[in-house]
């Protein structure tokens, strides 16, 4: 079925001219010739009557210019509705998080719902491993990941810039630093972020580059535990800054790190096959603009 095809047979009918119909559509009178002998080979019938000296439909052809006017109306309708419902500020958007994450950029995702009520967010939290496999599959519309991310298939826009520091008990020997170097953390115990997220390989990868393996002796999913740790003496942490700053600044002393340093750029991605729904334009619209 080919819409064009209807519209011409209307037209024709409404011009009751193969040659006004032609002009009206900006077309050849050859191509509205073509279209009729495809619609009455299509569905086995004559629309118009050529033995007629004036241009007339059959009985058929009344039957079906009737049917096609309201084929035409029901594509404009259905068309108009689905602009409007693409384009609304409406739906629903599936956001997966890292919960250490989501502490930092929970203001931002207050902000979205205060600007746009009428549309759902979902968020999953889970480690960012689980959460870029998830928006690969299609299973969420997109996730927030930890910088660097290097998979050329998806786009990425930053949310905010930042780093991880150090995080020292009151007591420490290296309290009264305000930046030191990695290398002379070889020495320490390490309490780090488990597995599942992301910047437990990058703190990994950032001691080696500076000559040492570090000592783990503690892991956990949860970066308030780690800083229980760290001020009960079991350990150092590696974590972002803006966590920090934010919950426990007066219980523990942070120390930037040098060589190497390591950046903290939570990151929104979803693959750049992805259809973007109004909900996903309007939130990446907003952290463009922030």
């Amino acid at each position: 079925m080919n819409l064009d095809h209807f519209v011409y047979f209307v037209e024709l009918v409404q011009q009751n001219s193969f040659t006004k119909a032609a002009e009206k559509l900006f077309i050849s009178q050859s191509t509205i010739s073509k279209a009729i002998r495809t619609l009455e080979k299509e569905y086995d019938v004559e629309l118009i009557d050529r033995t007629s000296v004036k241009f007339r439909l059959t009985s058929e052809g009344e039957i079906f210019y009737n049917s096609s006017l309201k084929i035409i109306s029901s594509y404009k309708a259905e068309t108009e509705l689905l602009h409007s419902m693409l384009k609304s500020k409406r739906g629903i958007l599936y956001l997966g998080i890292p919960p250490v994450t989501i502490t930092a950029i929970y203001p931002i995702l207050c902000q979205y719902r205060f600007l746009y009520p009428d549309i759902t967010l979902r968020i999953l939290e889970i480690g960012a491993n689980r959460l870029y496999s998830l928006v690969k599959q299609g299973a969420i519309d997109m996730g927030v990941v930890i910088q660097p991310f290097m998979d050329m298939d998806f786009i990425q826009v930053p949310v905010m810039h930042s780093d991880a520091v150090l995080i020292l008990p009151p007591d420490h020997k290296f309290v009264k630093h305000d930046t030191i170097r990695m290398s002379r953390l070889q020495h320490e115990k390490f309490l780090i972020l488990a597995n599942e997220y992301m910047i437990h390989d990058v703190i990994i990868n950032s001691c080696k580059k500076a000559g040492f393996v570090p000592r783990i002796v503690g892991k956990s999913a949860q970066w308030d535990l780690l800083v229980e740790g760290v001020v009960n003496g079991q350990g150092v942490s590696i974590l972002p800054r803006p966590i920090i700053e934010k919950f426990c600044s007066n219980r523990v002393k942070m120390v930037g790190l040098l060589g190497p340093e390591i950046p903290w750029i939570p990151t929104v991605i979803y693959h750049k096959n992805k259809f973007v729904i109004s909900p996903m334009q309007l939130f990446l619209d907003m952290l463009q603009n922030k």
